[in-house]
């Protein structure tokens, strides 16, 4: 019978759990019955689980747990347990809600179904439950969710429909190691020919690459010191990750400046202007990174402080406050910035592993910044991380980057959702786990920066000659 978890859900829950991973079905009440007795007999004892329920609505949610199911009539104690939201009403729109009494995560009982929370949060179903016709009538209960989870500013509605009508529940193990069908799958999708021309993977273009950023600087006509190239991104993307990153090439060891983690709320709550400095030659990089509050579906940034930021109102270390926006009153505020004050390029950071999940708030919060950027002519890139979730062949290899056809896919999905043409989708790996620093991970990230720099440079002799005009214009009208 089929599995109704769809493979972009399995990858956003993979994401959730933090961990590589993959799932096998234990249990699926319109297959196996409904009953508690048979839950207890296919779900105990096998480790962390998800369960998903599929409502009548189009909705769908559940919950993860890290420990077993059990039949002893008390609480599971679980740190890592969350609840989930992943589609709602038919439109993809996932949420996590993590657990905020742990040692009420789950309740193990022989006479109930999946239950979690105290109270309980979710209650699937006691006794057996049969079929009314294209459903299945559960009888436990919603109405307490958020008593034993967070649900940062949802309520019951939002993520159940308030409905325990299900067309079906599942509950899957949770196994350690990347979906060896999933792997079989990547290793036979990689292309002799790589899809885009990129230099060489070798010590050669790694230090060429270094050096020309290095050396790099913008054009003495601008009076520009130094290319504000600005981070955007979802929370957990990897958008502190990169300048972590970046630092950490430059530095010649792993690094971590900027706060970075998969986190609920922004880690970013402040507004800084990086400088990254060669460890080798002593300088300074004359490329700073702009980094900003991540975007998160229940925080919408104020448009116009996107606005300040763009044309240089905003200082260095400002302290973002949700409750009162950066404003032309806010102290500190530029009131005449210079071109070298403004932001010279964009860079958006995507995680590559979740493109099919972007919730609907995040992309119309990227889209109105996209418009003003153009109102501007600011020119954007997009940093697509993470793809080493999308190709294991990339996990094990970052210069497979561009033999992946999975990664091909991901880029070419980007560059639609954001209107952006596809060499202007740039495939990177943050560093995250490693140690050590990696070749070829270095190369993806120097060539995406290097690349970003010039789209800079482009910006900056369009304003420049754009000052010119209009001062000579200037002129001719008071002659």
């Amino acid at each position: 019978m089929t599995e109704l978890l769809d493979q972009k859900y399995r990858d956003q829950l993979v994401t959730w759990i933090g961990k590589t991973c993959h799932f096998r079905l234990l249990y699926k009440i319109s297959r196996d019955q409904c009953s508690p007795q048979t839950f207890h007999q296919k779900c105990n004892g096998q480790g962390a689980t998800v369960t998903v329920l599929y409502n009548t609505n189009n909705t769908i949610y559940g919950g993860y747990l890290s420990q077993s199911w059990n039949s002893n009539g008390g609480w599971i104690n679980d740190t890592n347990a969350f609840l989930f939201r992943l589609q709602y009403n038919g439109s993809s729109n996932p949420l996590k809600f993590p657990v905020s009494d742990a040692t009420y995560a789950g309740y193990g009982d022989s006479g109930y179904g999946p239950t979690f929370g105290g109270g309980y949060d979710i209650s699937t179903f006691t006794g057996t439950i049969y079929s009314s016709g294209d459903y299945f009538p559960l009888n436990g209960s919603v109405n307490l969710i958020g008593s034993y989870y967070s649900l940062n500013g949802q309520n019951s509605n939002s993520i159940t429909n308030n409905s325990l009508q299900v067309t079906d529940l599942e509950v899957y193990q949770v196994l350690d190691g990347p979906d060896p069908n999933k792997t079989k799958m990547a290793e036979s999708s990689l292309l002799d020919k790589p899809w885009r021309k990129f230099p060489e993977f070798n010590a050669e273009t790694a230090n060429k690459l270094k050096e020309e950023l290095v050396d790099y600087g913008p054009d003495s006509e601008t009076g520009v010191t130094a290319a504000n190239v600005l981070l955007i991104g979802q929370i957990g993307a990897g958008k502190s990750s990169f300048f972590n990153s970046v630092n950490s090439i430059f530095r010649g060891k792993i690094t971590s400046k900027a706060r970075s983690g998969s986190f609920e709320h922004s880690l970013t709550t402040v507004y800084r202007k990086y400088n990254v400095k060669d460890h080798n030659s002593g300088q300074t990089l004359k490329i700073r990174l702009c980094d900003t509050r991540g975007l998160e579906e229940e925080f919408t940034i104020d448009s116009q402080e996107i606005s300040h930021i763009l044309d240089g109102n905003v200082p260095d270390r400002y302290q973002f406050n949700p409750s009162a926006p950066f404003t032309t009153e806010t102290f500190g505020f530029i009131r005449n910035p210079h071109l070298g004050d403004r932001i010279h390029c964009v860079a958006f950071v995507v995680d590559g592993s979740t493109i099919d999940v972007i919730p609907e708030k995040i992309l119309k919060q990227m889209k109105a910044m996209q418009s003003r950027m153009n109102q501007r002519n600011i020119p954007q890139v997009v940093y697509l991380t993470k793809l080493d979730k999308v190709c294991p062949m990339v996990e094990e290899d970052a210069g497979h980057m561009f033999h992946s056809s999975a990664v091909r896919e991901a880029v070419d999905k980007i560059a639609d959702v954001m209107g952006l043409p596809r060499g202007f989708v740039l495939p990177i790996k943050n560093y995250e786990s490693e140690t050590i620093l990696d070749q070829n991970i270095d190369i993806l990230i120097l060539k995406a920066l290097k690349q970003t720099a010039d789209f800079a440079d482009d910006y900056m002799e369009e304003q420049v000659e754009k000052m010119a005009a209009e001062n000579g214009q200037g002129r001719k009208e008071k002659e």
